[in-house]
C-alpha cells in the first residue's frame, strides 16, 4: 500500500511551508516612533508619531466585544538614544504623554541632559524637572575636566607657571565630587553637573 507524500518544490517540503507562519513584514510601512500597548490583551495595539494621532487611534480602538479600550502602556520604539533614555527616566505614560509631545521632545541637548539629571539623580518628577531645568549648571565632559577648569578659573592666575605642574587636579576633583559636582552619562555623552547641591 502506498501513501501520497507531499510534493516538494526546489527541495522544500510544501506541508512544512504551509504550517510555518510567515514573519510579518514592515517594508514600506510607516509605523511611528511610539507604540500604545493595551492592557486589555484582547485588543491590538497601535503605532503613532504624535499626540493627535495617539488620541485619535485610542478613542477609536475597540476590543472584540465592541468595548472601548482605555488603558495603555506607552512605549518608545524609534527615538534617538538621548530621547529614549529621557523617555524611560521620566516613565512617560498616558498622563504625561501630552506634555512629552508639547514640551519635552523639542528640548535642546543641554536641556534634555538637565532634565535627565534632575529626574535620575535628584528624584524630581516631570513637572518639577521642567521647572528647574534652567537652574542646572552643566559641564560637557567628566568631573576631572570640570574640576580642572574650575580650579584654573578661580586660582590659575595667582599661581606661578613654574608651580602649576605640582597641582594635584585629581585630589581637587575628589573634593569637588563630595561637594557640588556630580558626573553622569546621558545619550552617550558624559556630563558633570556643577551645581548639584543647589538643585
Amino acid at each position: 500500500m502506498t501513501t501520497n507524500q507531499p510534493t516538494s518544490t526546489n527541495g522544500h517540503n510544501e506541508t512544512a511551508q504551509f504550517l510555518a507562519p510567515q514573519a510579518p513584514t514592515t517594508a514600506g510601512m510607516t509605523t511611528g516612533d511610539y507604540f500604545a500597548q493595551p492592557y486589555n490583551t484582547m485588543a491590538a495595539g497601535f503605532y503613532f508619531s504624535d499626540y493627535e494621532e495617539y488620541t485619535a487611534k485610542a478613542e477609536a480602538l475597540r476590543d472584540p466585544f465592541g468595548s472601548p479600550v482605555e488603558e495603555f502602556e506607552i512605549q518608545a520604539i524609534d527615538l534617538d538614544r538621548a530621547q529614549s533614555e529621557l523617555f524611560e527616566a521620566l516613565k512617560i505614560d498616558q498622563s504625561t504623554l501630552e506634555r512629552w509631545f508639547d514640551e519635552v521632545v523639542d528640548l535642546d541637548e543641554r536641556e534634555m541632559a538637565a532634565v535627565f539629571f534632575l529626574v535620575d539623580n535628584s528624584g524630581y518628577d516631570l513637572d518639577s524637572a521642567m521647572d528647574k531645568k534652567d537652574d542646572v549648571s552643566l559641564h560637557h565632559g567628566d568631573l576631572l575636566d570640570a574640576a580642572t577648569e574650575l580650579f584654573d578659573e578661580c586660582y590659575g592666575s595667582s599661581i606661578p607657571d613654574n608651580l602649576k605642574s605640582y597641582i594635584d587636579y585629581e585630589a581637587f576633583a575628589r573634593d569637588c565630587r563630595c561637594g557640588d559636582m556630580v558626573e553622569f552619562d546621558f545619550g552617550g555623552t558624559t556630563y558633570t553637573c556643577t551645581s548639584a547641591n543647589h538643585c
